[in-house]
């Protein structure tokens, strides 16, 4: 005969915040973390320098074709490639002095990092954070600094074209004699002017990624240049010159805002890059953790894979980690800013899920040890009524051999009967059920199966674990309990693993 009692149970407050405070005996087993943030900084850095390489090379051609324009827009554009050229030097300069302060604020952390190491993964991961929150007020800083001088840019270049305006004028009013001389000369003004408008226009098209920062600006300008094309084949000279002139204009004027936009989208994307690098390298340097239990000279060192005890959410993060790397890797010719702008607060919003991980696998395994703790004490109850653990390894074990699981243990007494206690873990960390399984060849005497059942629960509460509600009494025992080689063996899902509350 057999029967079982049951009963949910929970850890006191006092018991809860005693298993809490292992947390900061909870520490990364990599002890290097700061070394591979500097390697992360250091690659991020001349990554970023590659990526500018390309703006020196254009800045140079183009200056080269500016010496064989026609029209007056030679000069202006001699003096915009001058302005222009200054501001990408100050770019450059803005840059690396970002990327020391970055450096030597990360050098300057180095010490603090390493010693929240030591005092446990939650002082690592928020000296962490606060500082790629520093590197990235960095990258924000520089932006609004580069906002703040195009606008003075765009500025002096309207002043350089309201001067180029004047003399063009000039020309153009210049008093000839001969009628016919006097048309050939605007033809000709009109001609190199629109000539050279047209190289401009090439230019763009070809040295500057339009179709990313401005769709379909650059094909709307060219409507302007056909438009004078065929003011000059009408012999309307005049309208020809005005046509081309604004063309020009607007041309300047998106020539200023792709170089804008383009250092903008090299800063944002490098941010993004950056922070998903290093976290990625966080993520790595965090798959295994070290947690000491006990106290003095009794206190042990376990090992975990985290990815263990979250039933395999390390992996799945990391994956969505390894899935962003390569969107921003494959996306660096083609992603718009706003398109890297959403990655980014993506990488952001991921950075504290970590955190979350490691608290709860530490949840896990620390409720993993409160079943084993809770078997002792039940043992004990029902030693004290004449059972005995037989062999404490073979009549004590987790169910199939997973120590996620719940734990069973079973106690005997001289008449043979048997006792299998289950203790299965529940969603709410600290939160367990106890079923407790009297096995007996004889008639189970009822009155004795629930003063086991008392004595195991007055026991636990005791001990600073409180039952809820009422135990729930069954007639049947849960037979698949009794053979404790079956149970070891046996395939069966772990569990969720504790929510981890806000609070905790």
């Amino acid at each position: 005969m057999s029967g079982e009692n049951r009963r949910y149970v929970s850890v006191e407050e006092q018991e809860l915040r005693r298993l809490r405070e292992q947390e900061s005996r909870l520490r990364s087993v990599q002890n290097d973390l700061p070394e591979r943030l500097n390697a992360v900084r250091q690659q991020a850095q001349q990554e970023f320098q590659q990526r500018l390489a390309p703006l020196e090379q254009r800045a140079r051609q183009q200056e080269q074709e500016t010496q064989s324009l026609k029209s007056n827009l030679a000069s202006l554009e001699q003096e915009t490639q001058k302005r222009l050229q200054q501001q990408r030097q100050d770019f450059k300069t803005a840059v690396r002095e970002a990327e020391s302060r970055q450096q030597q604020a990360l050098q300057q952390e180095t010490s603090r990092l390493e010693s929240a190491q030591r005092q446990g993964f939650e002082q690592q991961r928020g000296e962490y954070l606060r500082i790629t929150a520093q590197q990235r007020q960095e990258y924000t800083g520089l932006i609004d600094r580069q906002d703040r001088k195009f606008t003075q840019l765009i500025a002096e270049e309207q002043q350089a074209r309201e001067r180029g305006q004047k003399v063009l004028q000039v020309q153009i009013n210049r008093v000839v004699d001969n009628l016919e001389q006097e048309t050939q000369r605007k033809a000709k003004i009109a001609e190199d002017l629109l000539s050279d408008v047209a190289v401009i226009w090439e230019q763009i098209n070809r040295d500057y990624q339009h179709q990313r920062f401005a769709p379909g600006k650059l094909a709307d300008l060219h409507r302007g240049l056909e438009m004078a094309r065929s003011n000059i084949q009408a012999g309307l000279t005049e309208a020809a010159i005005a046509t081309t002139q604004q063309t020009y204009l607007d041309l300047a004027d998106l020539r200023i805002q792709l170089e804008q936009k383009e250092q903008e989208w090299l800063l944002l994307y490098n941010a993004a890059w950056e922070d998903l690098k290093s976290l990625i390298v966080e993520v790595q340097a965090n798959k295994e953790c070290e947690i000491e239990m006990g106290e003095g000279d009794e206190a042990e060192k376990f090992k975990l894979e985290v990815d263990y005890w979250v039933n395999g959410r390390l992996s799945e993060y990391e994956q969505q980690l390894n899935q962003l790397e390569s969107e921003l890797k494959a996306g660096e010719s083609k992603l718009t800013t706003e398109q890297v702008q959403e990655l980014g607060e993506q990488i952001i919003a991921l950075q504290p899920i970590l955190g979350e991980i490691v608290e709860q696998a530490k949840l896990t395994i620390l409720g993993s040890q409160l079943r084993v703790e809770i078997a002792d004490k039940v043992v004990g109850a029902l030693e004290s009524l004449g059972y005995t653990l037989v062999d404490s390894e073979s009549d004590a074990v987790y169910e199939g051999n997973d120590q996620r699981n719940a734990f069973v243990v079973k106690v005997k007494n001289i008449a043979g009967d048997e006792v299998v206690t289950v203790i299965s873990p529940e969603k709410e960390f600290g939160a367990n059920s106890v079923s407790i399984n009297t096995f007996s060849q004889t008639l189970v005497d009822e009155t004795a199966t629930r003063q086991n059942a008392k004595a195991i629960f007055d026991a636990l509460e005791e001990e600073g674990v409180q039952g809820d509600g009422e135990p729930v009494c069954n007639q049947k025992a849960q037979q698949e309990y009794q053979n404790l080689e079956e149970v070891k063996r046996r395939q069966v899902a772990s569990p969720p693993s504790p929510r981890v509350s806000k609070n905790q």
